[in-house]
């Protein structure tokens, strides 16, 4: 099944075998597990504790929601695609797209993708030739856990407890005074003491994930798979579940293994039998589409006017909605940080820029541009986007929309005037500008489309 998000599937439309309660219960079930995993890969400031991957409908059916990617269950699969997928607002068939097609998109917003932090991953080269999902999150595992190895393999103090010819380590009197004097074993001493060991839980975790997504990988996965096991030659082969890796606990030290942890459990909690799908393969891959969107324009727009010399912070948040709270004549200290997605300070000019992951229609050419823009936007953005302005003293703040696939830029962009007569701080102005954010065959036609938009946007002197 392919959908975009937010899209209702109803039980008729689902396979057979999922159709029924029991087996949607399980799905639930399944998916919870995975929603508390989710940190593996990204932060989406969610604080639901309820998965909210799908929503389950009283009628029997299911909602796609704000996360796109691979769910396989039961031997079907359902595929979700972004809403930016479709060729413009009222295009609701996904049917035709593949998953190659998803993952060409991911590769590349994930380049540029500041929030969503993958370190040491070229992720051009390292996933060029595949289209599964499944590889991207194998592909991630295998450089996190080849990284920390060669930073340094992870041993751990174990206490053991033991009959010595030598003391050692914490000598226990008790024992060597009421049994082994009387039992004639003078020269053994019962010690504890600590052991630095390789042979170890976190370990023997690695490789047993290793080796499960060894059968799975791609030949150039299965290089870094293998460099890995041999590593771990010495390290015991031990069956693990995802219940052994809730009892690790990591020091400071070694906080480069909790994300590998975490995407270990992850791995086990789902199933992975082989490329094809089968009766008991299950597994979950989703990204949040407006955590991808972000991070993708604030990457993008980083690298770009960095070399011109501008300024560009990411999530900046050292500005707060309130200096001061009082109580009863006493002062408490500033509340409710404002957390800015971009802000560019360029020749001295300083603008805020905020993404919304949200459809919106065409501004070329719509007569109805004024009812559309109330229509479409919404009212909490822009006093969101006014108190931004109003609080850093700047006059242009800009909120950035994705346009649809096979979309062109367009020529102009319209903004909207608050005007604030009776502050000094002059009108705002907000504009409300569309970006290419959907990769074709031609990727290097969506980067030069973006390039010009921020020249123009910015004033940029380009050859």
């Amino acid at each position: 099944m392919n959908r975009y998000e937010y899209s209702e599937i109803k039980n008729n439309e689902l396979p057979a075998s999922w159709k029924s309660e029991s087996t949607l219960d399980e799905l639930k079930e399944f998916l919870q597990q995975n929603w508390e995993q989710r940190s593996s890969f990204y932060a989406d400031d969610s604080q639901e504790s309820k998965q909210q991957f799908l929503e389950f409908l009283s009628s029997g059916g299911l909602k796609t929601k704000k996360y796109i990617g691979t769910i396989a269950f039961r031997g079907e699969q359902l595929n979700i695609f972004p809403r930016v997928f479709k060729t413009n607002i009222s295009d609701n068939n996904a049917e035709t797209l593949t998953t190659k097609y998803l993952m060409n998109n991911l590769v590349k917003w994930l380049e540029y993708c500041s929030k969503i932090e993958y370190p040491y991953l070229n992720m051009s080269s390292d996933l060029s030739d595949t289209d599964d999902l499944r590889e991207l999150f194998i592909t991630l595992y295998a450089n996190y856990v080849r990284n920390a190895i060669e930073r340094g393999i992870y041993f751990r103090y174990i206490e053991e407890t033991e009959d010595c010819r030598s003391i050692k380590g914490k000598f226990d009197l008790k024992d060597y005074l009421t049994v082994k004097i009387p039992g004639g074993n003078a020269d053994l001493f019962k010690c504890t003491y600590s052991k630095f060991e390789f042979d170890n839980t976190v370990n023997r975790i690695i490789k047993f994930t290793c080796k499960q997504l060894f059968k799975i990988a791609t030949a150039q996965n299965q290089r870094s798979l293998r460099m890995i096991l041999s590593y771990l030659d010495e390290v015991s082969d031990v069956i693990c579940t995802p219940h052994d890796c809730d009892g690790i606990r990591l020091d400071h030290m070694h906080k480069n293994y909790r994300i590998i942890i975490s995407m270990s459990k992850m791995f086990l909690l789902n199933k992975l039998n082989g490329y094809s799908i089968d009766t008991n393969e299950t597994f979950c891959f989703l990204f949040p589409t407006e955590l991808l969107f972000e991070g993708f324009v604030g990457g993008f727009i980083k690298d770009v006017l960095s070399g011109y010399g501008a300024k560009v912070k990411l999530q900046e948040s050292k500005v707060r909605l309130v200096e001061k709270i009082l109580y009863r004549d006493k002062e408490y200290g500033s509340a409710f940080t404002m957390r800015h997605d971009i802000v560019v300070e360029h020749k001295g000019k300083m603008v805020i820029l905020d993404t919304k992951y949200k459809e919106v229609s065409r501004f070329e050419n719509n007569s109805r541009l004024s009812d559309k823009l109330s229509e479409e936007i919404k009212q909490a953005d822009l006093y969101q986007m006014v108190t931004y302005a109003w609080k850093r003293g700047v006059s242009d703040v800009y909120l950035l929309y994705p346009m649809y696939r096979y979309e062109t830029t367009e020529p102009a962009f319209p903004y909207a005037i608050c005007e604030s007569p009776e502050t000094p701080k002059g009108d705002i102005a907000i504009h409300f500008v569309r970006v290419p954010f959907v990769f074709e065959e031609n990727d290097s036609m969506v980067v030069s489309q973006l390039e010009k938009l921020l020249a123009s946007l910015f004033y940029l002197e380009t050859a």
